[in-house]
């Protein structure tokens, strides 16, 4: 059987992708035939490894296995003028202090090639799997950066989010932070959970594999160093609140 890997919400955790790209690897000697990669914004954000996290997305769509699109806080850094001098414009945005030093530094961090990087990703992911047509959206299909895909409702609410985009087999999203896999009359609705922003405590590294013939999907947790990440943010000097949102999640 053939699978895409659906990745999401790395939000600039290195060692979260990692980890979770080298299970993928293990995946494939185990067996499984993952053809290519699938990634739903939000690349950088919140953690101090944004120019780190490029790189590694790069080498794999240097090797036209990865689709990435961007993502509320991918956004925000592509939104920039480009030839700002400074990211001054994030003070103006109605954002938490933490969130605003933790972008400004992403920002800089990034330099001029990283932030193009950014404003190159698509908003969007439209292709077909197998015979499957797909779309993907980091928020919602009508709202693409700030929707919001609610976790553990009933199926009426996914066919309403399915709805707009019913002429797809199957809709991926990232919104939720937390795994879904709804079928709906329409198509599946399908989020793969967040590989780097933790969603709540005990978070570990999450992704989905779809089977590109049946869509049937499963998810895939890997743990990682949450203690290299905090040590990072206090050797960047960013605000020790994104310590907490990596022990106890939530912004």
């Amino acid at each position: 059987m053939v699978y895409v890997a659906v990745l999401a919400n790395i939000n600039g955790n290195l060692p979260a992708l990692a980890k979770a790209l080298e299970r993928i690897e293990e995946l494939k000697e185990e067996g499984y035939e993952i053809e290519k990669y699938y990634i739903l914004g939000n690349i950088i954000g919140l953690f101090p490894y944004p120019r780190e996290v490029l790189d590694t997305l790069d080498d794999l769509i240097k090797k036209d296995t990865v689709k990435v699109i961007r993502g509320e806080f991918d956004q925000i850094i592509a939104a920039s003028d480009s030839h700002a001098e400074g990211p001054d414009y994030i003070d103006r945005l109605d954002i938490p202090a933490h969130i605003k030093a933790a972008l400004k530094h992403t920002w800089e961090v990034l330099g001029h090639e990283g932030r193009e990087f950014i404003r190159d990703l698509p908003i969007y992911l439209v292709d077909r799997i197998g015979k499957n047509d797909v779309f993907g959206v980091y928020g919602s299909p009508l709202n693409p950066f700030e929707g919001v895909v609610l976790p553990d409702q009933p199926t009426s609410y996914y066919e309403s989010i399915m709805r707009p985009v019913k002429d797809y087999e199957i809709l991926l999203v990232a919104s939720p932070k937390y795994p879904v896999n709804a079928m709906t009359r329409y198509g599946r609705v399908v989020c793969p959970g967040s590989v780097g922003f933790p969603p709540g405590k005990e978070h570990k590294a999450t992704f989905a594999l779809v089977d590109v013939d049946t869509l049937h999907t499963k998810f895939i947790e890997v743990d990682y160093d949450k203690k290299l990440i905090e040590e990072r943010i206090k050797k960047e000097g960013l605000p020790e609140e994104l310590i907490r949102i990596l022990y106890h999640g939530k912004i």
